[in-house]
């Protein structure tokens, strides 16, 4: 016995002529998020009262301000990652695309890499910096590559020119590493990332970087529209497609 489509169960249950308010969905994300900060705040090893947020005198409210600033932290990484996301699907038209298949986080890794074996630096600041100058630069080889090959900057030159880059950078990494295992620690833990310990003084280093690239990813989402519906109709609406490119790219 066949079983039916999720979508025409989800249309058979709902009562007729019902149907979930534009506002509604828009704000589900949002309630979702508050749960999760509720849960991030209060749940843990050990349970925290919300009056601990507010009391200075509470016994437990040194966790909850420790918990606050990895709230605080999480939120911010994860929308930075969100718009990172979006603007690489936009740019290569693939809903499944991320800074990894066009070399961003391959270039960034080297760097990373370069920075604490050669240079042997440890500061946040610098981290932040090489990754920076790393991912950028990959970027930009990436798009060359893409723009000199037969179909000119488009999805696919770029995504093969990304995966080209990401091989060959991954590859470099990969032997500076095999002969330094104090490096192969620090990038490891670099690479996986934690909050754990962390407090909302790392804002002042990459906050900087995360403002400008939201507002920039802001005012370039109309060109995104535009590029989502091909070069051609992204020109006849006034949309310079490799130009468009290059500055979600730079974003």
């Amino acid at each position: 016995m066949s079983r039916p489509a999720p979508a025409t169960t989800a249309r058979a249950l709902a009562p007729p002529g019902v149907r979930l308010p534009a506002a509604a969905r828009a704000l589900t994300p949002l309630l979702l998020l508050l749960v999760a900060l509720a849960a991030s705040l209060l749940v843990g090893s050990r349970a925290v009262a919300p009056s601990a947020l507010i009391d200075a005198a509470h016994p437990l409210h040194a966790i909850a301000m420790a918990r606050v600033d990895r709230t605080v932290l999480a939120v911010v990484v994860g929308a930075a990652l969100g718009l990172s996301g979006t603007c690489f699907q936009g740019l290569t038209r693939n809903p499944l695309a991320d800074p990894g298949i066009l070399g961003v986080f391959a270039g960034a890794s080297l760097a990373m890499v370069v920075a604490i074996s050669v240079l042997g630096v440890s500061a946040p600041a610098v981290h932040v910096t090489a990754a920076f100058v790393g991912a950028a630069v990959a970027a930009v080889v990436v798009h060359l590559l893409a723009a000199a090959s037969r179909g000119g900057l488009r999805p696919g030159s770029v995504t093969i020119a990304g995966a080209a880059v990401t091989a060959a950078l991954t590859s470099i990494s990969t032997a500076l590493l095999l002969g330094d295992r104090g490096t192969l620690q620090a990038y490891r833990f670099w690479q996986v990332g934690t909050i754990g310990g962390r407090d909302l003084g790392l804002l002042g280093v990459v906050g900087p970087l995360l403002v400008v690239g939201a507002l920039l990813s802001l005012v370039l989402a109309r060109r995104l529209d535009a590029l989502a519906l091909g070069d051609d109709a992204a020109a006849a609406l006034g949309t310079h497609p490799t130009r468009a490119r290059w500055a979600v790219g730079a974003v």
